[in-house]
């Protein structure tokens, strides 16, 4: 089968129904399958053969529930990813993510989850070279044309779009978590929805022009400033999922964030979580 995601495509080797099993694909399941132009990874399930990941890894990350290892070797790169500390789960890519191959099976307990990750990490890194981000933001739509806002959990994200539905006309959420900011090869900017929405069960395969990058920051009144390309870059990039030590995709993610950061006009939104400044964020997404 095949997913369709930023109109980037990635081929998943699963006979069975992948919608039944992850709900968020759904929308993003097409049946173009006839063009390989835009089709960046191929995901082969169920093998058993998988390399050897020698010596410790390069980055171990422990969420209680999740614990996932990375190695980075001459020929591939490794990665695991143990389920409520009982079950492993394997996969191994090349250094452009282009063939990934897994021993993701459907009947592992925690498959579900373990089938959601392995696909958002081949899309991260596959689509960075084709100038594509995944960004922690929370982004909103009006017409053909879209704003993100961004910061880290907690800071208002979702409250801010939330604002926007209630108090702005026309306003649709195109992702609540996890939105995809597109360089494309004519220098025109898109973000788009992706099956990727955290806790909010918002997974819009639609896309929007960007006409601006909020950076929220909580405050005791509303106040927009206007920050400068490089500022942009360093907050765009602390918001971007990499992995720094992959040289490989960092460079290409790199290269992707600069021009983005160059193009798109960046704010610092210091707010209250109310309408005056949803209202505030509007009027300068309505004066560019």
């Amino acid at each position: 089968m095949r997913l369709q995601i930023a109109d980037l495509q990635i081929d998943l080797d699963y006979d069975g129904n992948v919608a039944e099993i992850l709900p968020n694909l759904k929308p993003f399941i097409t049946q173009n399958t006839d063009n390989d132009k835009n089709l960046i990874c191929r995901i082969a399930t169920g093998r058993d053969n998988l390399p050897e990941n020698p010596g410790e890894p390069v980055l171990t990350s422990d969420t209680g529930d999740k614990i996932m290892r990375l190695w980075l070797t001459p020929d591939h790169i490794g990665f695991t990813l143990t389920i409520n500390r009982q079950t492993e789960y394997r996969l191994t890519a090349d250094y452009h993510w282009t063939e990934v191959l897994t021993d993701w099976t459907c009947d592992g307990p925690g498959s579900p989850t373990a089938l959601n990750d392995f696909i958002m990490l081949s899309f991260i890194y596959s689509s960075a070279f084709r100038g594509t981000l995944l960004i922690h933001a929370s982004c909103v739509a009006n017409g053909a044309e879209g704003c993100a806002f961004i910061g880290p959990s907690g800071i208002g994200k979702s409250t801010h779009s939330r604002l926007w539905q209630r108090y702005i006309p026309g306003t649709r959420l195109l992702n609540d978590d996890q939105p995809a900011l597109r360089l494309m090869a004519d220098d025109s900017i898109f973000v788009y929805g992706t099956p990727w929405s955290g806790k909010t069960p918002c997974h819009r395969n639609d896309k929007a022009r960007p006409k601006a990058l909020f950076f929220m920051e909580q405050a005791d009144t509303n106040q927009a400033i206007r920050i400068s390309e490089t500022e942009a870059f360093r907050r765009l990039t602390v918001s971007t999922s990499l992995i720094g030590r992959d040289t490989t995709s960092f460079a290409a993610i790199s290269g992707t964030l600069a021009r983005i950061a160059g193009t798109v006009p960046a704010f610092l939104l210091k707010n209250r979580p109310e309408k005056e400044a949803a209202i505030l964020s509007h009027n300068i997404f309505c004066s560019l």
